[in-house]
């Protein structure tokens, strides 16, 4: 084959790749910006917004109470597929004197999560599972814990559940949405969750779940050191 042709079929070659690559990135984009498009009307007020990571976010009202709802890839555990986990956090100052956070399955690799903020180890109660990693902080942080426990421990039992934080500021609970494809992530560079998609009832049981927490800090008596 003629230098010249080989040249044309490679240039040819690279030339489809990139354009193919282009064309993919397009669609991996517009998917994962639709993804919390379902699940809008939940909140009043809902305003939606494209971070620097290309995921949607959304922030709004939920029975009067001021909520983000946030994507959070998480790529960086080789030992596992790619995965995409719902934040889902109420914005508001509590009566409370200190924070914790309870995290599930710790790989050591959650860079999102709380835990390494906090500098007390709690250890967690019989009815908790077992790959349970609960930190706290500040004088109130074990009697906020026990006042949540009994009501987290039923969140615990939902395997999709990652992650339930308390701190002054708010309260936040993090859930599996989606697993990605190493292959795409791995060949492609792309962060592809196919199909993902956040059901409205998932988001008001999240959404219920936060303000059924909140409810159990409202007595400054009960979550007080003092």
């Amino acid at each position: 084959m003629p230098l010249t042709l080989a040249a044309l079929l490679i240039a040819a070659a690279i030339a489809f790749f990139v354009i193919y690559g282009r064309r993919e990135a397009r669609i991996a984009a517009a998917a994962r910006h639709s993804i919390l498009d379902s699940a809008k009307n939940v909140l009043e007020d809902a305003r939606v917004e494209i971070d620097t990571c290309s995921f949607p976010k959304m922030d709004g009202t939920f029975r009067g109470r001021a909520f983000r709802v946030a994507l959070v890839p998480d790529t960086l555990t080789f030992r596992r597929l790619p995965q995409l986990w719902l934040d889902v956090t109420m914005k508001r100052s509590l009566p409370i004197d200190g924070s914790v956070a309870i995290l599930i399955r710790p790989t050591g690799a959650d860079y999102f999560s709380m835990t390494d903020r906090l500098t007390d180890r709690i250890e967690p109660p019989a009815n908790f599972p077992e790959m349970c990693l609960i930190k706290g902080d500040g004088p109130g942080a074990r009697h906020i814990f026990e006042r949540v426990a009994p009501y987290v421990a039923g969140l615990l039992r939902d395997p999709y559940v990652k992650e339930v934080v308390i701190t002054p500021r708010g309260i936040r609970i993090m859930r599996q949405l989606a697993e990605g494809k190493r292959g795409d992530h791995l060949i492609l560079r792309q962060i592809v969750f196919e199909n993902a998609r956040l059901n409205p009832d998932d988001l008001g049981a999240l959404l219920a779940d936060v303000l059924e927490v909140e409810g159990l800090l409202l007595n400054v008596k009960l979550v007080s050191a003092a």
